[in-house]
């Protein structure tokens, strides 16, 4: 992919684009980040849910309920992580009530001294998880999530997209 300069978006773009691909093919990890990121970066859409449905004359209507939530105590909000010390941490993750084609997802973490995001997602199963963690510094930070949902087959809608956001906190280093 060559050489990245720190805080390119250029090159987060890239980086990104080629997690997509490789989510496609369905092999999904942590495998994408940055240091200076900026929210528009990452888009986050108005739904935090939402429900994919078939109709079968054999088995009725069916329907697949999935959420995007921030995970962890206060609502999931931007915390001093309890397993990495020295870092600010957010977790988030997509849950849904019977297994998906695919969920591909990021995560960002966001401050006033630097950002990052991350990439997260499954093949085949009901979860998926992921976190974005920066070094502590005092400073304000929230979270952003986006995730695509890819329904199995004869599900309507097909692919659907959920995120949401975290509310601004302070936090002392």
């Amino acid at each position: 992919m060559g050489q990245q300069r720190r805080g390119s978006t250029a090159g987060l773009k890239r980086k990104l684009a080629v997690v997509g691909a490789v989510a496609v093919m369905g092999v999904v990890g942590n495998a994408a980040t940055a240091e200076a990121a900026t929210p528009a970066d990452l888009p986050v859409p108005g739904k935090a849910n939402v429900d994919f449905s078939t109709h079968s004359k054999a088995q009725g209507a069916r329907v697949i309920h999935c959420e995007i939530r921030f995970i962890g105590a206060h609502g999931g909000i931007p915390h001093k992580s309890g397993h990495v010390h020295g870092t600010v941490n957010v977790r988030t993750g997509v849950t849904c009530t019977q297994p998906l084609r695919m969920i591909r997802g990021k995560v960002g973490l966001f401050s006033n001294h630097g950002s990052k995001i991350k990439a997260f997602g499954s093949t085949g199963a009901r979860t998926a998880k992921g976190n974005a963690a920066l070094v502590c510094r005092t400073g304000r930070y929230h979270g952003e999530a986006v995730a695509t949902l890819y329904a199995p087959p004869g599900y309507s809608p097909r692919v659907a997209t959920v995120g949401k956001k975290t509310p601004t906190v302070s936090i002392r280093c």
